[in-house]
């Protein structure tokens, strides 16, 4: 499958990627620069609310019916979603009909009634996704954690707000917010698919699309670290969630991806050897892996398991103790990385040939670097790390405080002490 993709600014501000594929289909996606941290306390949960309104009808598509008839007819589907950072609505059709999709999308970013009674039903129906959210065992986790270690400026229950917020939403509120957010200058779009005719689509993509403003829109990426040692008690629980997290000491510019690359592989191989320990020889998880949390600018990275609540002395213990003895006895090898990148074969297969990721991708590097990805040298860049600069750039990865987070019944052990005690 190649990977052509070509990058358009127009006049207006808009980024536009064209990406074809040899399909019958086109994925379409509109992305904005912003989400909940942009958000007041007063407005949690707003952009969320926003983009469920800006799904309710448009004149010309006045409810959900004239909607799902259209995307029947022209064999088509749509959605929407909000993250921390980005609103986006998007959609996948028959390529002979990218037009029908590019309209509709078009048309409920313009033209959105935001209906009063139709606001009091989404109200409701927010309410009830909140409510499934917070009940949610993964949900109350990345609560925990965002809450805790960053004061709410990652994923957490600010994405739907709050009871309160949600309660206090009206028309113009929402209107005015929305349309203050949406600007061709923080606007991506991206359409990776069967492209017959780059020119024609591109033209019409900025004819659709004119009724974006030109303006500034600022994002909040301000992030604050709070390191610790932190437990979620939830005592119906059988198991404990565990995170063991360190601070990311590479940074996130363009420059740094190669250095990013070795520190990956280090992770990998790590990881790798922490489950033999904890899985095969102990059998204290079922599983074991790498997570990550933070933004654009700052991360923290470690390791993430769980187990029984009376295991979980046992499990840390493990862990600090194997990963001070892997990490400093430097065992990775040429072999070691030649499987890594063998194995990340079928993850780039799978990438190149689904139009959604390739968007995605195209999207989030472009917001990330300002520039087009290119496939070939971020593979070519992976697969040059060597033994060496493994060992290099992993230097200093256990250095500065350590945070363990943890979620379910309660234990008497104090893991910061353990990890401390065992990390030698």
């Amino acid at each position: 499958m190649k990977f052509e993709p070509s990058l358009h600014k127009l006049s207006s501000g808009l980024t536009v990627i064209l990406d074809p594929m040899d399909l019958e289909t086109i994925n379409f996606k509109v992305h904005f620069n912003t989400g909940s941290r942009d958000e007041k306390p007063n407005e949690y949960g707003l952009t969320h609310f926003c983009e469920h309104m800006l799904c309710k009808g448009t004149p010309r598509f006045p409810d959900k019916k004239s909607i799902d008839d259209y995307f029947d007819y022209y064999s088509g589907a749509r959605n929407a979603l909000t993250g921390v950072s980005k609103l986006e609505f998007y959609g996948r059709i028959l390529a002979e009909n990218t037009d029908k999709l590019i309209d509709y999308i078009g048309d409920q970013l313009q033209n959105s009634l935001f209906d009063p009674q139709k606001l009091e039903i989404e109200r409701d129906v927010v309410k009830d996704e909140l409510r499934r959210a917070l009940d949610s065992p993964i949900r109350q986790f990345g609560d925990f954690i965002s809450k805790n270690l960053f004061d709410y400026a990652t994923f957490s229950s600010r994405n739907l707000g709050t009871e309160e917020t949600l309660q206090s939403f009206n028309r113009k509120q929402a209107m005015d917010f929305i349309y203050g957010r949406m600007s061709a200058k923080n606007c991506i779009i991206c359409a990776s698919g069967k492209i017959e005719n780059k020119d024609a689509l591109l033209k019409y993509i900025e004819k659709t699309f004119a009724f974006l403003p030109t303006f500034d829109v600022p994002e909040n990426k301000e992030i604050n670290y709070t390191p610790g040692v932190f437990h979620n008690s939830k005592p119906d629980n059988k198991n404990v969630r565990l995170n063991i997290l360190f601070t990311d000491k590479c940074g996130n510019r363009f420059e740094d991806r190669y250095e990013n690359r070795c520190v990956a592989k280090f992770e990998t191989y790590i990881a790798r050897e922490l489950n033999k320990i904890i899985r095969h020889e102990n059998g204290l998880a079922y599983g074991f892996g790498m997570v990550a949390y933070g933004n654009e600018d700052f991360d923290i990275n470690g390791f993430a398991t769980e187990t029984a609540s009376k295991n979980i002395e046992k499990c840390v213990a493990l862990i600090a103790h194997n990963a001070f003895r892997i990490y400093n006895e430097n065992k990775i090898a040429a072999d070691d990385l030649d499987r890594f990148n063998r194995k990340n074969k079928l993850k780039q297969a799978d990438f190149l040939e689904s139009s959604s990721s390739r968007c995605d991708k195209l999207i989030q590097f472009y917001r990330d670097y300002d520039r087009l990805y290119n496939f070939s040298e971020d593979i070519k860049l992976s697969e040059s790390a060597t033994v060496d600069d493994v060992i290099k750039y992993s230097r200093g990865y256990f250095d500065g405080p350590v945070s363990i987070i943890t979620q379910g019944e309660d234990f008497d052990a104090d893991l910061g002490a353990v990890w401390a005690e065992n990390f030698k």
